[in-house]
């Protein structure tokens, strides 16, 4: 987990939001917005935000591959075949 400083529009879906004292609350379980408010639900609880203020959250860390990935399988090596609907040259 990564604490990340965001707008409480862009809280996403399994966020934790922060206490006051630093401590991680609540998974955030939906976002709306309406009318110049935020709504985060999180368990049996509602956050009303007022306007877009900026928030800290925990994230899950994004995974990263850093393999190489194999060539593709559908681009073919070779020269295009002509569709017989295309006609011929």
């Amino acid at each position: 987990m990564i604490k990340v400083r965001v707008q409480a529009s862009k809280i996403r879906l399994g966020d934790r939001l922060m206490g006051d004292s630093g401590e991680a609350a609540q998974v955030v379980l939906q976002v709306s917005s309406r009318g110049g408010e935020v709504r985060l639900s999180h368990g049996s609880t509602e956050t009303r935000l007022m306007g877009d203020p900026v928030v800290w959250v925990l994230r899950n860390e994004p995974r990263l591959v850093e393999e190489e990935l194999p060539h593709t399988i559908w681009r073919p090596s070779g020269p295009r075949r002509t569709q017989p609907w295309e006609g011929a040259d």
